[in-house]
């Protein structure tokens, strides 16, 4: 059977909050098959990961730093929140990457995961953020291990397992003997007409229709709006089409002359539209993917939210709104929120990485 446990400190000091937060997810008679741990704020790695490890003594588990632990009223900067499961099966593994071949060490997690007889589970992927190459370190994860595996995650700033700690590497465990349903949305719309990304490299856009990035991106705003705007102050993006009329957002995080950059790899001959939101309408909406999660499950008892911490950023003060939606369909169910730095999940069978997106995973036994 499956249990779960949620425990959340405050307390400035590293050791004392993992500590803290340990205690209150953790029997006094049985060590977690799997504990996941997120911490945001100034602590260092190092010393979470060591607290974790003299606490937990050899219990698999996996976690990363991120922008913020959320509730339903409150965004805490600082702070450690731990998730423990017991009665369910988990592996880790943690691995270093190298930029040039995201996609060959995504091929390897696989196996390091999943032996060949094994045909199903759910993949918690914690990539690093700065890695502009995580779409295609989690294309090869998935070409490994195929469709019949799930996958979920967030964009972490340092990641760790029982077995070490790093800043720039992937933090990865199947997680099986476990039901989990998923949703994730972001509320950004297209407008203007499409543009085809003509040349780029990486996560630079030099041309869209044979023209200037940025001369084309203003044209196209101009067009539907008739005035000029800053690209960078994130109330337009780019959107990538994925199927059933969705869309992966990408941030544009800066201009250079006439390039864009934005967070992660944009492929050449990308069909990208401009994206805008409606800021009034993302709490409604972060409701609406949390109550198809929800209705999703068979018997719910647990909930991981990954919330990309732009979202939390565009609202303001008025996040408050989203997180209790989501708190206030979940109700009783123990819930470890995070703002993220981006968010992974698979509502098509292949796992994308979402920008703007809210990510909603409900676990549990299937009956």
């Amino acid at each position: 059977m499956v249990q779960t446990k949620i425990g959340i400190s405050q307390e400035q000091d590293a050791k004392t909050a993992v500590e803290q937060a340990l205690a209150g997810c953790i029997s006094e008679s049985q060590l977690p098959d799997l504990t996941i741990i997120f911490f945001a704020g100034d602590y260092k790695l190092q010393a979470v990961w060591e607290a974790c490890s003299n606490v937990l003594k050899g219990s698999p588990f996996i976690g990363g730093r991120i922008a913020a632990i959320f509730t339903a009223d409150q965004v805490y900067q600082q702070g450690v929140a731990a998730l423990s499961l017991y009665g369910i099966s988990a592996r880790t593994k943690l691995t270093a990457l190298d930029n040039e071949q995201a996609y060959k060490d995504g091929q390897n997690v696989g196996p390091a995961l999943a032996d060949s007889s094994e045909r199903s589970g759910a993949v918690l992927m914690l990539p690093p953020v700065g890695n502009i190459r995580i779409s295609a370190l989690i294309r090869g994860i998935y070409a490994n291990l195929g469709p019949n595996f799930q996958y979920f995650g967030g964009g972490t700033s340092g990641q760790f397992t029982e077995a070490g700690f790093t800043y720039e590497g992937l933090a990865a465990a199947l997680v099986k003997d476990v039901y989990f349903s998923h949703r994730v949305g972001h509320g950004w719309m297209p407008f203007g007409e499409p543009m085809l990304v003509t040349r780029a490299e990486r996560n630079r856009i030099y041309e869209l229709d044979g023209q200037p990035a940025v001369k084309r991106y203003r044209d196209v705003i101009q067009q539907v709006l008739d005035q000029d705007v800053d690209i960078t102050d994130h109330k337009y993006q780019l959107g990538i089409p994925c199927g059933r009329g969705e869309y992966v957002v990408r941030d544009v995080i800066r201009v250079e002359d006439q390039t864009l950059v934005c967070i992660a790899e944009i492929p050449p001959k990308s069909l990208v539209s401009l994206m805008t939101t409606s800021l009034p309408a993302l709490p409604a909406i972060a409701k609406r993917i949390t109550e198809e999660a929800l209705t999703q499950h068979p018997a719910p008892q647990f909930a991981i939210i990954f919330d990309c911490c732009s979202r939390e950023h565009l609202q303001k003060e008025n996040f408050r709104h989203e997180s209790q939606n989501i708190y206030r369909v979940l109700g009783e169910l123990p819930t470890l929120g995070v703002l993220c730095f981006g968010a992974i999940n698979s509502p098509f069978g292949v796992p994308l990485y979402y920008n703007k997106a809210l990510s909603v995973t409900i676990g549990g036994e299937s009956r």
